[in-house]
């Protein structure tokens, strides 16, 4: 269904006026975004966005899809639910996440639980490697990860969710909007996520490309247990900004971008492949439950995720 994400994207293009925007809606990068927006001109053989400098502006032929496009993919949801309504799937799922992810992966399978109620689901919340080791040796079904090099076995997909960018966060009461990233390195405890880990070894490669020498006070192993110690103002860090924590909206708390492009982790469904036909639906539901979201993780039915 390649081309219902398309449209998905071209929708989100329009309305937010950029690919960055569209990007940040999506949970793709703005590369992605570009490269599926040139695929669906190219199915359609038509230019759909007309470029002036930075600004992007709707071709004739995009104001004629945008309507079509909106129509088509309420239809589409429709007809989807109503397909699963019809056909329940019924059974026991094993399903593992990041402990940072529990929070969308639970509210996709309680929407799941009410449509399907003869499913039964074992969710597991264990790091990244054993992940990893499980969802390839069939332990578990699927599970919600961070993207790797994956080993070539039959049946094995990966399928890209969202992106959470790397950011760097320090209390409100140290770091304002117009604070310097390296005036937080020059001054400040630094708080360090696990260098063991692929993200924290990716972090310490960050930081020395930009030459931040940390003071390093405390390396953990948990996104959540760091935060809540830069809330209490131990010291600051650079973390991914994760997808289901309004952190930009915590007043004791101050989120600094890095500057240039982006640096982001992808996060995503990896099935074994051992029950495509019920991970497959899992897969679709939280890709749909993402693109309902609004920045700061709510649904836009209002419901936190």
């Amino acid at each position: 269904m390649s081309t219902i994400r398309f449209l998905r994207t071209f929708v989100a293009a329009a309305h937010g006026g950029s690919f960055a925007a569209a990007a940040d809606q999506v949970s793709l990068t703005q590369a992605a975004v570009g490269q599926q927006m040139r695929a669906l001109e190219a199915e359609l053989k038509t230019t759909l966005f007309d470029k002036t400098g930075r600004s992007m502006v709707l071709a004739p032929a995009g104001h004629l899809l945008l309507p079509r496009a909106v129509d088509l993919l309420a239809q589409y949801e429709a007809l989807r639910r109503d397909l699963q309504n019809q056909e329940p799937i019924a059974g026991n799922l094993k399903l593992g996440s990041l402990i940072t992810g529990m929070g969308l992966l639970s509210s996709t399978l309680t929407e799941l639980k009410f449509l399907h109620p003869s499913l039964e689901v074992e969710l597991r919340v264990q790091d990244q490697s054993k992940l990893m080791e499980d969802v390839i040796s069939g332990e578990l079904d699927a599970a919600l990860v961070v993207e790797r090099q994956w080993p070539e076995k039959p049946g094995l997909l990966w399928t890209q969710c969202y992106v959470e960018t790397l950011t760097v966060i320090a209390n409100s009461s140290i770091a304002s909007a117009d604070s310097t990233i390296s005036s937080l390195f020059a001054g400040y405890p630094f708080i360090r996520f696990d260098r063991r880990t692929p993200t924290g070894a990716h972090i310490d490669k960050i930081m020395r490309g930009m030459q931040l020498v940390p003071q390093d006070f405390l390396e953990l192993n948990s996104i959540l247990s760091i935060v809540e110690l830069v809330r209490k103002n131990v010291g600051f860090t650079m973390v991914p900004l994760l997808k289901n924590f309004d952190w930009e909206s915590d007043p004791s708390l101050c989120v600094l971008h890095l500057p240039g492009r982006p640096v982001a982790r992808r996060l995503g469904i990896l099935e074994s492949g051992r029950r495509s036909h019920i991970t497959s639906v899992v897969r679709e539901e939280l890709l749909e439950q993402l693109q309902r979201m609004r920045p700061g993780g709510r649904l836009q039915n209002g419901v936190s995720s």
